[in-house]
């Protein structure tokens, strides 16, 4: 296993990449060739509301690629997973957790709730960006998402689910799956949610996600994430099936939780009723990595 030591040299970020994401061809193909030898995965903790999906029945089981979010919405991130999903033919899931509580704090949440929209470069290489605050940070702080609403009073999750399946037509509600009392039983219980969730991307499905390895967010791959992939390692002898979510290239970089700038007429934005932030939500900064590289382009 690799150690907290070996990760602080350069080239051991490589080789963590290496260790716990897989190429998509290749995951694909190791994919349909598990499912072909119908591996019997013992004690695999399986949401009710995905069974039908991983195991198909009496059919084969479809080819199924999976987010893990608190909320289904179109920004960039979700449009390259998309787009690889159309190409590998991979039916897309998208678990959420409605009864997660709504946090600032939380770069993903923030950016939710303070939508950017990319209008492309500025004479200096810049990003140009417009932002529309679409919810009162102050007064859903803590509260469940599916309780939190935007300022027109349209529930907060409806208004991103909408918005996800105008911009996917060829997606709807059914790609869209609660998970909060699975995920709560396991939090209620002490168990590990990162193994149970890991455990699920074996033989059914395959994961999209980025475990950035830089800031805050570094500690919960190497505390949390490593060791639970690690352990199934360990119990299964086979890796669980992870496909980075965002351009490594660009790992991080808040580019991903931006928006495409036709999206924002229909941000419910209203200045008038919008208030003047407390901290410390007016001084947060989400994380940027790679500054000054720019390799895609607004669609």
């Amino acid at each position: 296993m690799l150690s907290p030591g070996y990760l602080n040299q350069q080239s051991s970020h490589k080789a963590l990449r290496q260790f716990l994401y897989t190429p998509i061809e290749e995951a694909v193909n190791i994919m349909d060739s598990r499912q072909k030898q119908h591996l019997q995965l013992l004690n695999i903790d399986t949401p009710a509301a995905l069974t039908t999906h991983l195991e198909g029945g009496n059919n084969s089981p479809p080819r199924t690629a999976i987010m893990l979010r608190q909320i289904a919405t179109p920004n960039y991130e979700m449009r390259r997973v998309v787009q690889l999903c159309e190409k590998y033919h991979l039916n897309l899931l998208i678990l959420t957790i409605e009864e997660d509580k709504f946090c600032p704090n939380n770069p993903c949440k923030y950016a939710s709730g303070r939508m950017g929209f990319f209008e492309g470069l500025g004479r200096n290489g810049g990003r140009k960006i417009r932002y529309s605050t679409i919810i009162n940070f102050n007064q859903y702080n803590g509260y469940p998402i599916r309780e939190c609403k935007t300022f027109r009073g349209k529930p907060f999750m409806d208004f991103h689910h909408n918005l996800f399946l105008q911009e996917f037509p060829q997606l709807n509600p059914q790609n869209i799956i609660d998970c909060s009392k699975w995920v709560m039983q396991h939090q209620k219980l002490g168990n590990n949610l990162y193994r149970a969730s890991l455990e699920l991307f074996l033989q059914h499905a395959i994961l999209f996600e980025t475990f950035v390895l830089s800031n805050c967010e570094l500690d919960i791959t190497l505390m949390k994430v490593l060791p639970a992939f690690q352990e199934i390692v360990n119990n299964f002898g086979i890796k669980p099936l992870i496909v980075h979510s965002e351009d490594p290239d660009m790992e991080g970089d808040d580019y991903w939780q931006l928006y495409p700038k036709h999206l924002h007429e229909f941000a419910p934005f209203d200045r008038r009723k919008t208030p003047r932030y407390e901290a410390p939500f007016d001084k947060f900064i989400p994380a940027v990595i790679n500054h000054k590289k720019w390799t895609i382009g607004s669609k």
